[in-house]
């Protein structure tokens, strides 16, 4: 073969690129991966540690990406990073893939039967304590060897634990504007009516109309800022041009210390988890306490079951979701 020759066919060789080669080039599982934990950290640096990379190695990845489909998938929002419209679809699409195949050692574990049956589930102090017991007990009975780990916690931190993958099943409240979660399924269980609770002597107790006004000029008692409740009810305020004549003396999780500060004059209390529970018979000098629906005012609390989509789901935990669904119908 002539010079000539030989130079033309290494040439041609050079333009068509073999599959292997070509393959190297293309999308790997690594990038998608990182774009998918990109959205849920927020940040590049806390994505390159819990994938225990650089921080240029996760920027090289989400650019490599962004060349591979032609669009910006991330934008700089000061010392965070968010998604565009084209990453936050992308990532709907792939984050489903990633945690089927995050899910393929538990899967084969199971299949093995080797895998430790743990139940982890992260939920607020009223649905614990209320309609929870039942369902939890009845599951303990037929599953004797689950082990059950319950998280006591507000809403927003019940939010945290499970966007953290530290339980299994959430159970929650949403306010409304509460930042979407489109990597969870989130499955509608039932809705509380906010009440007024106040001792039975109070102007409110016998007012025959209850305004945001009225409220606002008695001191408050909430449950916490990260519980959806209380966010629901300051952004009524906030609406109303009233957030700032909110005067909130006391913040608790518990439904029966909340109570008990109503009954002795503290303050007046709004919320739906402290309605379920019968108010305490007065102490000598108390007065007993008046409930009263404001659901005009500040609507209805929702709450849902919450788990992330595309994650295989063990049997046991299925078993528990089923039970508690069942539960609320």
């Amino acid at each position: 073969m002539s010079k000539a020759k030989r130079n033309a066919s290494a040439g041609t060789e050079a333009a068509v690129e073999s599959p292997a080669r070509r393959y190297f080039k293309e999308v790997r599982f690594r990038q998608i991966r990182s774009l998918v934990e990109l959205s849920r950290r927020g940040s590049f640096a806390a994505t390159a540690a819990a994938m225990d990379l650089a921080v240029p190695s996760v920027w090289q990845q989400i650019r490599s990406l962004e060349d591979e489909y032609g669009v910006q998938l991330v934008v700089a929002e000061g010392s965070k990073m968010a998604l565009t419209e084209d990453g936050r679809a992308l990532v709907d699409l792939a984050a489903p893939l990633v945690e089927s195949f995050d899910g393929l050692r538990a899967m084969f574990e199971d299949r093995r039967n080797n895998a430790a049956r743990t139940l982890t589930l992260a939920a607020t102090p009223a649905m614990l304590s209320g309609a929870l017991r039942k369902p939890i007990i009845l599951y303990r009975k037929n599953h004797p060897n689950v082990k059950i780990v319950l998280l006591d916690r507000p809403s927003y931190l019940t939010r945290e634990i499970i966007e953290q993958d530290g339980a299994d099943l959430a159970i929650m409240g949403m306010a409304p504007g509460d930042e979407p979660m489109p990597q969870f399924q989130c499955l509608p269980l039932t809705r509380h009516t906010f009440h007024l609770m106040c001792p039975a002597d109070h102007a409110l107790a016998r007012a025959r109309q209850v305004t945001l006004a009225n409220i606002a000029s008695h001191p408050l008692v909430l449950a916490p800022e990260e519980s959806s409740s209380h966010r629901q009810i300051r952004q009524v305020f906030r609406k109303a041009g009233l957030e700032d004549k909110m005067n909130v003396t006391m913040t608790s999780t518990s439904r029966a210390l909340l109570l008990n500060y109503v009954s002795i004059g503290f303050g007046i209390a709004i919320g739906t988890s402290a309605a379920s529970l019968k108010p305490p018979k007065p102490a000598a000098g108390e007065t007993e306490i008046v409930f009263r629906d404001v659901a005009s005012l500040f609507g209805y609390e929702e709450a849902f079951l919450v788990q992330r989509k595309g994650r295989f789901e063990p049997p046991h935990v299925r078993a528990f979701r089923e039970l508690v669904m069942k539960t609320f119908q």
